[in-house]
């Protein structure tokens, strides 16, 4: 269907195939600059069961204090914006010349750390060249405020194992858990495990992971979103009701932009819900380190599977994921022309050096050497 979009645009499109899901290349030819727009048409699961309308249906309904919405699997983050975009593209050459060439590259695996993607555009250098790259996703808050985005931090997501063999506990099922005074138990091992990757308030300890100081081209953009962010708007976002240390905004935004953070993404052992009492044979967990850019992913890894050895050798650890952290300049004039963009519809757009989130932007950086720029306007 993406594909069937960007031909409906009046672009030459073709469907790269993968090890995994393809990717989709694009160029819609235009009388200016050469632009090169990332997109994604995958999704993360649908699989909660509270949606109040189909995941995939695309229903509007009303949300008090913000009106009329399209409530989709995929209407943000960032397909509704990619369709947009083509549909834009598509409206624009039925009345007038396109004022630049685009250049498209879709990426079918993002939600799982885009693992073939370097390989698509490695393969494909050539057909890619531009003078700058983009993308665009809803990035006002409900205020209406915009926000442009000029990099993001890495990931590195580890997979967290202990089942039951030579070192003890359970090894083919779960057994009554009367038998604890003498038998080992895996969801213990994982807890101590987990408990030694963070501090008593969630802070990183990991050799090699760390906070690292603002550039000073950054300087003045920390400064201004010191000034504009304010925290009661920036909880309600989210639906947070406190924070979990003593902030106020220079913490938060230095927090997101520069310090590290490891999340807990899922656990699984044994029977939650009650009413059976057993020593599991499996435990799993699954964690996710968001890091500044400049941390070396190598010697993060290194440390965090270090410090699991040090208190829980029996928990066997892999790399499920590492997706490098990138950056681009405020001055470049792809990045002025997405700040000028909003001013001419007549908003100030707050500008971050870096996201808290990830996305495939260092290919930009490390293999195409381009300048960008991230931004959009709706919520």
């Amino acid at each position: 269907a993406t594909a069937e979009l960007v031909a409906a645009a009046g672009g030459d499109v073709e469907v790269v195939p993968t090890p995994g899901h393809p990717a989709i290349l694009g160029t819609i030819t235009g009388a200016g600059p050469r632009l090169l727009r990332y997109g994604m048409y995958d999704v993360q699961p649908a699989e909660e069961p509270d949606w109040e309308t189909p995941p995939f249906g695309a229903e509007i309904t009303h949300r008090v204090g913000v009106g009329p919405v399209v409530v989709a699997r995929g209407a943000a983050n960032s397909k509704g914006t990619l369709a947009a975009t083509l549909l834009a593209l598509a409206s624009l050459r039925a009345i007038d010349d396109v004022p630049a060439t685009v250049v498209l590259l879709v990426d079918g695996e993002e939600e799982l750390g885009s693992p073939n993607l370097p390989g698509v555009v490695e393969a494909n250098r050539p057909r890619l060249a531009a003078e700058a790259a983009f993308d665009l996703d809803l990035m006002a808050d409900r205020d209406g405020t915009p926000e442009v985005f000029l990099g993001c931090k890495g990931i590195l997501s580890l997979h967290l194992t202990c089942r039951g063999g030579d070192w003890g506990a359970p090894v083919e099922t779960a057994i009554h858990s009367s038998l604890g005074v003498a038998v080992d138990n895996p969801a213990w091992s994982l807890l101590r495990a987990l408990g030694a990757l963070v501090g008593p308030g969630e802070e990183v300890l990991v050799p090699g992971i760390a906070s690292l100081p603002p550039p000073d081209e950054d300087r003045p953009l920390v400064a201004a979103l010191v000034e504009e962010v304010e925290l009661e708007s920036w909880r309600e976002e989210f639906g947070v009701r406190r924070l979990k240390r003593a902030q106020g905004a220079r913490e938060l935004v230095e927090g997101l932009l520069y310090e590290p953070a490891v999340s807990l993404n899922g656990i699984a052992a044994g029977y939650p819900r009650g009413g059976k009492t057993i020593i599991p044979h499996v435990a799993e967990a699954e964690v996710d380190f968001r890091l500044p850019y400049g941390t070396d992913m190598e010697e993060a890894a290194r440390g965090a599977i270090a410090r699991v050895n040090e208190v829980a050798p029996e928990v066997a650890i892999t790399v499920s994921d590492t997706c490098h952290a990138a950056r681009t300049s405020a001055n470049s004039p792809v990045a002025r022309a997405m700040i000028k963009s909003h001013e001419d519809e007549g908003h100030s757009a707050r500008v971050w050096p870096s996201a808290p989130w990830w996305a495939p932007y260092f290919l930009f950086e490390r293999t195409l050497e381009l300048p960008f720029a991230i931004g959009g306007a709706g919520h």
